[in-house]
Parts: structure tokens; sequence; C-alpha cells
């Protein structure tokens, strides 16, 4: 067995890169939840909603409300939100364990301290995103006329009174600091602070450092050191489709329908 996890932030391509490692015969996730969240992403977030659904609970139950998005967790409250979950934790991971599996969530970095344990054979793809660039996604995808999209998005994976303390939590942030949304180094402190839990995490383990550019400027060459390195033969018509899924002109998903 192979456990496949992709270490990423949020706004990074780290769903573009699910989408490569789904078309190259991974078990990312089913069918119906890669293609949620086209709210962010137009063909989808390519993301396994339990891991996500689990995340977010861990992040929230430890006062981050922003689900690491504009907020660094309190690593001592993270510990002990995971203590909380750690059941649920190992079911989730049991439930979608495959001979070649994996994941993809923004906020694992924060998590998988505390999962790696449970896992089987990890394999670590380390994806990150030049600083500003990212900065600039974030403020794009933060625009207060697009919040109702993501609370829309948000309600499947929380209760409304959970909803309510989320967006209490975030009110009175606001009203303290500001439009911290907005607010473009504090976007840079969490991507650096992302960044270097990345590096420090991955020393000493299985892993592969890609950059998001190296995928749209070289995704021959890139595809390939990923195949090298998960040491996996994907079939020729395989590797095509996972070619043809990026787009070099115009970061974006591929139109045809996401299978199995």
């Amino acid at each position: 067995m192979k456990t496949v996890v992709v270490l990423s932030l949020a706004r990074s391509g780290s769903s573009l890169l699910a989408g490569i490692l789904h078309r190259l015969g991974i078990y990312m996730g089913s069918a119906k939840d890669l293609i949620l969240g086209t709210h962010v992403n137009k063909y989808g977030n390519y993301e396994n909603q339990d891991f996500f659904k689990l995340s977010a609970k861990i992040l929230y139950h430890a006062d981050c409300y922003t689900i690491g998005w504009a907020h660094i967790p309190d690593d001592e409250k993270v510990k002990a939100s995971v203590e909380r979950f750690k059941d649920w934790m190992k079911r989730v991971i049991r439930e979608n364990e495959r001979e070649l599996w994996g994941w993809k969530d923004g906020t694992s970095i924060y998590t998988i301290p505390y999962m790696e344990k449970y896992l089987t054979n990890p394999y670590y793809i380390v994806l990150q995103r030049d600083v500003e660039s990212c900065v600039r996604s974030h403020l794009k995808a933060a625009k207060m006329s697009e919040w109702w999209k993501t609370v829309r998005y948000m309600t499947r994976y929380f209760s409304l009174k959970n909803l309510g303390g989320m967006g209490w939590g975030i009110l009175k942030t606001l009203i303290l600091r500001g439009n911290f949304f907005n607010n473009k180094d504090l976007y840079r402190q969490v991507i650096l602070d992302g960044h270097s839990r990345m590096d420090a995490f991955v020393k000493g383990r299985k892993h592969i450092n890609v950059e998001f550019l190296e995928v749209i400027k070289k995704p021959q060459e890139t595809i390939n050191r990923i195949i090298k390195f998960l040491d996996i033969t994907p079939s020729p018509s395989r590797l095509q489709w996972a070619l043809k899924f990026i787009d070099r002109d115009e970061v974006h998903f591929s139109k045809k329908p996401v299978k199995n």
C-alpha cells in the first residue's frame, strides 16, 4: 500500500495536482466528492470530503474560525482538538484506504503530525506556490461578494450552531482588527508559516517538492518526476489524460466529467 499525501495550502494549485494524481490512477476520493467546491475552482476542488470535513472540524474546535485561511492555528489547541476527534480520524483513514490512494486538503499540514502514525507507507508531495502569487489569489477569492458562496458550501460540514459560532468569531475579529480578509501581510504570514511547517515536517521522510509553476510550464517533466517518485506505471492513456488536464495559458480544469 502507498498513501499519497499532498501537503499544500489554499490557493496554491493543489486542486490541479490532485486532479493529475487522480488521472494517474491514484484514488483521491469519490468522483462525486472531487467535483465539489466549484465556488472557488470552476471544475471542482478534487478534494476528498471526508478529510476536508475532518480537518475543518478539528480547526474549528481549535478556535481557528477561518479554517486556516487567514489564521495561523494555535498548535496546542489543534493538538487538543485532534485528541477529541481521534477515533473519527482513524475511521476516515480506514474507510478510504486503497492499495494506491491519497488526499489533498489545504489544511492538512496542521493535522498531519498527529495523523501520520495511522498511515501506511506515506509518500508526501509538497506543493508550494510563489508567495506573492498566492497572496493575490487569496485576495481575489476573499472578496466579500463571494462570501455567501463559501457560507453555503460550508453548510455541508457544519451545523447552524457551529456556523453561528464561526460567524461570531469572524465578526469579533473584523471589529477588533478590521477586514483581515484583505490583509496582504496576514496572508503572507500564513503562507510563510505553512511553507516552513511543510519543509520541517518532511525532513527525513519520503517526499518530493513541486513548484506550482513547474506543473504549468513543464507538465511532462513534472508528471514524470512524480511517477518516478511514487514508482507507479500509469497506462499511456492515463498519462495523456493527466497531461491534457493542464492548460498552460490559463489555469483551469478539464470540462470532461470526473471518472473513476
